[in-house]
């Protein structure tokens, strides 16, 4: 478990996102955009004059291990929580909505999905992937809501109607 970080640590954190963000890049197959046989997806480049291995100026550049994000960073989603993977409605018990979010994973069905939604919302845990199980929860949410109004509506007829009978007996 995660502790929750300080003000110092949260600067810190964000300072370092953005020292990732700027230093990112593209790093695209040498000579794809040559030949459209190539997909642009990176490849390394093992030709004896291949200029990209030579690290020749004005060619694109070479993936390095110094173009690693920090390791405070690293694995974070862009909110700068921890993601974490939920299997179970168990898994929730042990998050810290301060530090975690949640991230269902797909073989999980409908059914399991809405109870994890549902106990998630309860105690204000962020799901990053709800999908279509999220507006199922709001629509069985409002006929809760339609069905808690009706009964209150039905009570407040019957009351009023006990008033006319006492009101009627004196």
């Amino acid at each position: 478990m995660v502790l929750p970080l300080s003000n110092i640590d949260q600067r810190e954190l964000r300072r370092l996102m953005r020292i990732k963000k700027a230093k990112k890049r593209k790093f695209t197959r040498p000579y794809s955009w040559i030949w459209k046989k190539l997909d642009e997806s990176w490849r390394r480049p093992r030709g004896k004059d291949n200029k990209i291995r030579l690290q020749i100026k004005g060619k694109p550049p070479l993936v390095k291990v110094g173009y690693r994000s920090p390791k405070k960073v690293r694995y974070l989603h862009p909110s700068g929580k921890e993601v974490v993977l939920v299997r179970k409605l168990e898994d929730l018990y042990n998050i810290d909505p301060l530090t975690q979010v949640v991230r269902i994973a797909r073989t999980v069905g409908v059914r399991k999905r809405l109870e994890i939604i549902k106990f998630a919302h309860r105690f204000g845990i962020r799901v990053l992937n709800p999908g279509r199980a999220e507006a199922r929860l709001g629509l069985e949410i409002g006929m809760e809501a339609e069905a808690e109004e009706e009964e209150i509506e039905e009570e407040f007829e019957a009351a009023e109607s006990i008033e006319e009978l006492e009101v009627e007996e004196e």
